[in-house]
């Protein structure tokens, strides 16, 4: 009995840290923001996909007439349309500001909030979107990656007007 229960024990603690491997951390999220950001700045969509999940889904939703329309693209999706936007963008401009990362009390999870800004020059005109991101992270196959993105653009002169 005792034998037993002494190799439990010892098969219960060999087993930790390859559990403790398999749990996300804050400096992984955080390196897959830096990654996917200078991706974005350089205009790789190959980049930004490397850490996507083959699972992963973009909910985006904006403002139309006096409605807010709301768009669901898988992971070909939504790469296929950045692709497309940088092939026709004269000028782009990508900035990430208030970033705050949670992790999910399982510890195999977590999320991030952040402000996306962009600013794109097409056909001469520039134009700005701002975008509150809600994003959660996985492990995969060993890797951190972006399950999901959703949030809420604002697209155009996202400046209140005064006395708002």
């Amino acid at each position: 009995m005792n034998r037993r229960l002494t190799g439990m024990l010892i098969a219960t603690i060999v087993a930790l840290p390859a559990q403790a491997a398999d749990r996300i951390t804050e400096a992984q999220i955080q390196q897959v923001i830096k990654a996917t950001d200078a991706a974005a700045q350089e205009r790789d969509t190959q980049g930004i996909g490397n850490y996507l999940s083959e699972t992963f889904e973009k909910i985006i939703e904006f403002p139309h007439e006096k409605w807010m329309a709301k768009v669901r693209l898988d992971k070909q999706g939504y790469l296929g349309l950045i692709d497309a936007g940088w092939e026709t963008a004269e000028a782009y401009n990508y900035q990430r500001g208030r970033i705050v990362i949670y992790l999910m009390p399982d510890g195999l999870s977590g999320q991030s909030y952040s402000t996306v800004t962009e600013n794109v020059t097409q056909d001469g005109e520039k134009m700005t979107s701002v975008f509150r991101e809600h994003a959660l992270y996985a492990i995969e196959n060993g890797r951190t990656v972006i399950t999901r993105i959703s949030g809420h653009t604002l697209v155009g002169d996202t400046t209140p007007a005064s006395g708002q």
